[in-house]
């Protein structure tokens, strides 16, 4: 009797799968008008293959049905794909105009997923931001500078001391991590990890934010397992040694930092600079920290890089930092020295932060999107509760919009003109836009304005790659952040 209720259930849901992809693709389906490939449509097992099999490759996918189909592309059942800058203001837009997340990217678990980077409903977004906002306002960052500053040498005499008393060579990444890693979590608690201050470096929270990511495509195309991982953590611990790291860091060791600030608060030993654990706990804490440390790490490190393999660059970046008197006189300084002006401030397209296609539904408005497509224009009316994204990784390859577009370029924004800067802007989404723009991007600057200035001065001129191509930082697949071929063994350098 069981095993003929368990075939009638199985048949069931076989029968329910073959009527909803067959409603995929017929002109019933509100996205029917839409160019697409055959399979994409019918069932979400096309992006599995490219991001579960294949290993994060659906960006790459996603680039070439734009090719072959146009700015528009329906990528699944209920997702489209738009490469169009005109239309970015209208995915990602701001002020009364709302925007919701996307269920099915909604790829952390754990406790995180009470944090604000989960909140997939706008008002629950506005209200949890609402909080955060003011603590990573501009003029609060600036309260951070003398701590970067503190944290910056910090780290150019450990790269200094262990690059020249070792033989092995350093990767850059972690090491940059590391500081990154203390910077955050030292605003976030009070005082930071102290991997700068520790001999060497390891450990660090590079591991943490593994387990946060590599389950992500598990999650994507198996919900029930992110599910359990919610819903009963003691469990899930044991289902892979990448989930028992996530619950781990989640469940207990994060939350165990947040009751130590606490205490400390309590107390009265915290510092004077106001930290923001009091208003959340482990999961908020756990994605501030996420956020913070690879995201600015790797854009270092893939800066570092290419001032190394081109030297001349490097020398010009020192002569026009020594002309300003750099390490006296930081970048980053309000009220005194002004940022420098936002068509500066933006790092060239490889130096991608988010490199996960990032979809906005807009649930009360009916969006019309018109371009052309093969001297063929196109006209699509795009109905409310549909999800529609961009990917930074095509985005900030437009070749017309950033001509010859792979090489590290910098200059390319201090010669164009201000309608090409204006463009440039408009496609650049690093940090996302709109109304769930990266809440850290401040941070983000204030720390790279900082810190790059003493390491162009102090410790890259000593600097070599070793061992290291151009295709150790290419950009190969994604796990939320860009993440290079697997065979490569980082960002390498020797100091002498």
């Amino acid at each position: 009797m069981r095993i003929l209720l368990l075939q009638y259930l199985t048949g069931l849901w076989l029968l329910y799968r073959i009527v909803r992809a067959v409603v995929n693709i017929s002109p019933f389906h509100p996205l029917y008008q839409i160019t697409r490939p055959k399979l994409a449509p019918i069932t979400f097992l096309y992006e599995a293959w490219f991001d579960l099999i294949l290993g994060g490759r659906y960006s790459l996918e996603n680039q070439r049905m734009h090719e072959i189909y146009g700015p528009v592309v329906r990528i699944h059942p209920e997702e489209l794909h738009i490469n169009d800058i005109a239309f970015t203001d209208e995915i990602y837009s701001t002020g009364k105009r709302r925007r919701n997340k996307q269920v099915h990217l909604n790829l952390f678990a754990g406790p995180i997923t009470e944090a604000m980077v989960s909140a997939v409903d706008h008002d629950l977004h506005r209200l949890r931001r609402s909080a955060a906002n003011k603590f990573f306002s501009r003029a609060q960052i600036t309260k951070l500078e003398a701590d970067i500053e503190d944290l910056a040498d910090q780290l150019c005499d450990k790269l200094i001391n262990i690059g020249t008393k070792s033989e092995e060579p350093i990767d850059l990444v972690t090491a940059y991590s590391c500081f990154t890693s203390d910077i955050i979590s030292g605003y976030c608690f009070g005082e930071p990890f102290g991997f700068i201050r520790q001999k060497s470096w390891e450990p660090n929270f590079r591991h943490a934010l593994h387990s946060l990511l590599t389950p992500m495509h598990v999650f994507q195309s198996f919900p029930l397992l992110k599910a359990i991982v919610d819903l009963m953590p003691s469990v899930a611990k044991w289902l892979d040694p990448r989930v028992k790291g996530l619950v781990e860091e989640g469940n207990e060791k994060m939350p165990a930092r947040v009751h130590k600030a606490r205490r400390e608060y309590q107390a009265g030993e915290a510092p004077e600079r106001p930290a923001i654990f009091i208003l959340w706990l482990g999961g908020e804490s756990y994605s501030f920290i996420a956020a913070g440390t690879e995201t600015t790490a790797w854009t270092l490190t893939v800066i570092t890089f290419h001032l190394c393999h081109n030297p001349t660059l490097l020398d010009k970046l020192a002569d026009e930092l020594d002309a300003t008197d750099a390490l006296t006189s930081p970048l980053v300084r309000p009220r005194k020295t002004p940022l420098p002006p936002r068509r500066h401030s933006r790092g060239p397209p490889p130096l991608l932060r988010v490199s996960q296609r990032l979809p906005r539904i807009a649930p009360d408005e009916h969006l019309t999107y018109r371009g052309e497509f093969k001297d063929r224009e196109l006209t699509y009316v795009i109905p409310p509760g549909t999800p529609m994204g961009m990917s930074s990784v095509i985005n900030h390859h437009n070749e017309s919009v950033f001509p010859d577009s792979h090489p590290f370029r910098p200059e390319r924004w201090l010669e164009a003109d201000e309608t090409q800067c204006r463009r440039m802007e408009t496609c650049l989404i690093p940090f996302s836009k709109g109304s769930h723009q990266c809440l850290g991007m401040s941070l983000a600057y204030c720390s790279l304005y900082v810190t790059l200035p003493v390491l162009a001065l102090r410790v890259l001129p000593r600097m070599r790659l070793y061992q290291t191509t151009v295709e150790d930082v290419a950009y190969d697949h994604d796990l939320w952040f860009p993440i290079p071929k697997e065979s490569t063994k980082g960002v390498r350098v020797v100091i002498s």
